[in-house]
């Protein structure tokens, strides 16, 4: 930073600068929103609000970025995604018509419509539009995993000492005992979960952290966990990971402790190149022990719990079954199940895309995953230190063979800014190239003063 003061010919430049600039400039005002929106998630979770945060401040941030000059491009893959909305939409008009799809399950539908899928196009749009900085997102990303840490050492702790739960309740709860939809509104660290179904069921503790049941803790963590791969500060980035890779322990998603592996690995080969040597060298080891490793890791996901996965099997099957008698269109919204209480066409994407929307919307959304994964690879391949996106990307997709994306906005909106600020990275970092020496970033949300 320059003490004294500017010579004439810097004077000059100084003063077109700041207009030359302006338009590449980041949107301070939505940085410090996008910021404290993510990193406040316990104290949403806590309120009994996160269901309504995500998705206002999301409608909040694209208005915002319509006062931006220059509109910024979508991907091809996000028209396919928006294509595979309008085809959901479709579907549900065509089946409350026909008297298919019940209101009450529509209305779901319609939420998880605009709540999730909406969202997350529209803020990586804002996003782009806004030009926030890629460390904004990162940054408040680690603060929510080091907060999941602290859940996770003050939730053992407490069940280890005392040999029961630690009891949570949100204020909305608190205020409005009965409110309809509850598990969006309730703030329990962990649930019960039944091992056996059949014979002397066991009950066993699974963390939810701050989120509305186990396998989204697993889901979140995951992103959460490639997020904190591109943190620069060595104790944020440790802090950050070590939260994500213990709530996914202890919450027991097991397709997300799968999909964590090979995220790592997909961000390992393309953003290092130990990061590929250690890859090479352990490729015997792993090659001569992968019996044992493939052995295991399949008994621990098909045989812990097996009365849940046998239960998964029957809802998939009566799920692709009843696809058949509509498969163009789907039902629009989930149906019910004969032979469980969970909604029919439920957790998995690729079932709840088919019960929903049928073959064609199934196919477009198929065509805008395919489409996103290969953008995120041409991107990748020019800024490898954006290896943890495609990984994350990777991560989500083996996560939506059992679990559905529209489970929760607080992971769209935090996948979203963070894949659209990715997209910004690359874009600010040839900006800096041009400015003069003397030019200063403005400060970021937790650099700023009160």
């Amino acid at each position: 930073m320059l003490k004294a003061p500017l010579p004439q010919s810097l004077k000059a430049e100084a003063e077109w600068l700041p207009e030359l600039f302006s338009q590449g400039m980041p949107d301070q005002h939505a940085e410090s929103v996008i910021f404290w929106t993510i990193a406040l998630v316990p104290l949403w979770w806590i309120l009994g609000i996160q269901i309504m945060v995500y998705p206002l401040v999301g409608g909040y941030l694209l208005l915002r970025s319509w006062y931006r000059p220059q509109p910024v491009p979508l991907l091809v893959g996000w028209h396919l995604w928006c294509g595979y909305i309008v085809a959901w939409l479709v579907s549900l008009l065509i089946n409350l018509a026909l008297g298919v799809a019940e209101v009450g399950r529509s209305l779901t539908a319609l939420g998880a419509i605009l709540g999730v899928w909406v969202l997350t196009v529209a803020v990586w749009y804002a996003v782009r539009r806004l030009r926030v900085r890629f460390q904004v997102v990162v940054r408040a990303a680690c603060i929510v995993g080091l907060c999941q840490l602290i859940a996770v050492v003050i939730g053992e702790g407490y069940l280890r000492l005392t040999g029961s739960l630690l009891e949570t309740r949100s204020l909305v709860t608190i205020v409005w005992p009965s409110i309809p939809a509850r598990v969006f509104f309730e703030a329990q660290l962990y649930g019960l979960d039944r091992i056996a179904w059949e014979v002397d069921p066991v009950l066993v503790p699974r963390l939810k952290s701050f989120y509305y049941w186990s396998p989204l803790a697993g889901t979140m963590s995951l992103i959460l966990s490639q997020i904190a791969l591109t943190e620069e500060s060595r104790f944020w980035r440790w802090v950050g990971l070590i939260g994500a890779v213990l709530t996914l322990r202890f919450s027991a998603a097991r397709m997300a402790q799968l999909a964590f592996g090979a995220a790592t690995l997909i961000s390992l080969w393309f953003g290092s190149r130990w990061g590929r040597r250690i890859m090479n060298w352990l490729a015997i080891p792993l090659a001569a022990t992968s019996p044992f490793l493939i052995g295991g890791f399949t008994w621990y996901l098909f045989n812990y719990r097996r009365d849940s996965f046998t239960l998964r099997q029957e809802m998939y099957r009566e799920a692709f079954e009843a696809f058949l008698d509509s498969p163009f269109f789907g039902y629009g919204a989930q149906g019910h199940s004969r032979i469980t209480h969970h909604p029919l066409g439920s957790h998995s994407q690729v079932l709840s895309s088919l019960y929903q929307t049928g073959a064609i919307g199934s196919t477009l959304l198929i065509l805008a995953w395919l489409a996103i994964a290969v953008a995120l690879v041409n991107w990748v391949l020019k800024h490898p230190h954006l290896s943890p996106c495609l990984g994350a990307w990777v991560g989500l997709t083996f996560v939506m063979l059992t679990e559905e994306y529209h489970a929760a906005s607080v992971t769209a909106f935090t996948l979203s800014a963070w894949l659209g600020c990715a997209w910004n990275w690359g874009e600010q970092a040839i900006r800096r190239q041009w400015l003069p020496p003397w030019w200063q970033e403005p400060p970021f949300p937790w650099q700023q003063r009160v």
